[in-house]
């Protein structure tokens, strides 16, 4: 009996997909009514206040411009990984406990 060459087939990967979050807005009719008008609305409704709910979390960092950024002290040491926006180069700065740095580790 001949030894194939080619490695056995592996298994398939079974792929789940997730339900969609977007409203199931009803089919319009011939004449819009205001019950089926109310149902679309009550559909967006729900649709953007999850959307809200969402970006309730999100927070803006502070900015301002490169010589109002935060200094740290014994006093009041700036916590290491602080977002700073720095407004002057237009981009996000981090501390990491002794230096302001850029996305790509440079010293700023």
């Amino acid at each position: 009996m001949a030894v194939s060459p080619f490695p056995a087939p592996t298994p398939a990967k079974v792929i789940t997909l997730r339900a969609s979050k977007a409203p199931n807005l009803p089919i319009a009719p011939v004449e819009y009514t205001q019950q089926y008008q109310d149902q679309v609305l009550n559909a967006l409704r729900l649709y953007f206040n999850q959307i809200d709910n969402f970006t309730q979390g999100a927070t803006i960092p502070p900015s301002g411009v490169t010589g109002n950024r935060p200094v740290s002290t014994l006093q009041t040491p700036v916590p290491v990984g602080y977002l700073y926006y720095d407004t002057t180069l237009g981009i996000p700065i981090w501390w990491n406990g002794a230096n302001w740095k850029n996305a790509s580790g440079t010293t700023v």
